[in-house]
This record gives structure tokens, C-alpha cells and sequence, in this order.
């Protein structure tokens, strides 16, 4: 396999970090004077980290 064939299989991997996917989903989120919009962070810490880490 040359390097541009492995730079290439590189690339079309897709790992996302459920991390980075929670904060990405926060910034979609509403602010209010008290915090972020709780039902939305729930709705967030649901899909993307209650699989992986509860």
C-alpha cells in the first residue's frame, strides 16, 4: 500500500468523538440568564454521552 493510499483510507474514516459531539449539540442549545436550556442538555448528554459513559 503506497502513502497516498493510506492517507487516503485515513481520511475516509469517520471517528467521532462523543465528547466533541455533546459540546457541538450544547452550542445548538438555547441560553438563558440562568445556563443552557436544561431539556436540551439533557436531549444532548443523552444522545451522545449516556451510551459511552453511564
Amino acid at each position: 500500500m503506497t502513502n497516498s493510499n493510506i492517507q487516503n483510507n485515513q481520511n475516509n474514516i469517520d471517528i467521532n468523538n462523543p465528547v466533541d459531539e455533546y459540546l457541538q449539540c450544547l452550542s445548538y442549545c438555547d441560553i438563558h440568564p440562568k445556563g443552557i436550556d436544561n431539556d436540551c442538555e439533557v436531549i444532548c448528554i443523552e444522545r451522545h454521552l449516556k451510551t459511552n459513559y453511564w
